[in-house]
């Protein structure tokens, strides 16, 4: 049975959970692996899994994976002929490159974001990842775009104070559920910023 988006959403969202805690600090090569030995030893309530386990090799490729891709990365993948059957319009996957290049630090789903609120597709139009994939394809990954061939890109900037925030939520980690004890709930960071002068109005 094939996966909707928002099963995927919630699995990468979890495994994004189980290695977060190794991918938001800086560890030398023995902690860190002190550090899987450990998240592989509980139990989880893992997504559409009957499984309470995660391995320590699993563990060590979903970090490989976020590493190199990023949070798309840890999408469980979709069948090739699902990802065909959903095309992107040239004009707006050039559109979707553009502000990639733009600022590498963009994700796929700022990047909908934009186009959707620009009125450049329609909402719901565009797959995350269909567009992930594609922008892969062509190289538009923060690592590879960082390695000097876009640093001329100049970055957009609102004109003056208040005329444009920005908002993002970042997965964090796994903590103790307040409610229910044994059990762990995945925290959310919510940030809303002024773009021009970078004061944070909300989190």
């Amino acid at each position: 049975m094939q996966m909707d988006e928002k099963e995927r959403q919630e699995i990468a969202n979890f495994r994004y959970g189980l290695i977060a805690p190794a991918v938001t600090r800086k560890l030398s090569q023995g902690e860190q692996a002190a550090l899987l030995r450990e998240i592989a030893s509980h139990t989880y309530d893992i997504p559409y899994s009957q499984t309470k386990k995660v391995s320590l090799r699993t563990l060590e490729r979903y970090l490989k994976a976020y590493r190199e891709g990023g949070w798309e990365a840890l999408l469980p993948s979709v069948r090739a002929d699902k990802l065909q059957c959903k095309q992107i319009a040239p004009d707006v996957l050039e559109k979707a490159i553009a502000l990639k290049r733009e600022n590498p630090t963009r994700s796929v789903r700022q990047i909908m974001a934009i186009l959707e609120l620009a009125r450049f597709v329609e909402p719901g139009a565009l797959k995350e990842s269909t567009l992930s994939k594609q922008l892969r394809r062509r190289g538009m990954t923060r690592r590879e775009l960082e390695k000097g061939e876009s640093r001329g890109f100049s970055r957009f900037e609102a004109d003056y104070r208040n005329a444009c925030w920005q908002g993002d939520v970042q997965h964090t980690l796994y903590l103790p559920h307040p409610n229910e004890k044994r059990k762990k709930k995945l925290a959310y960071l919510v940030v809303f910023l002024d773009d021009y002068s970078r004061y944070v109005v909300h989190v």
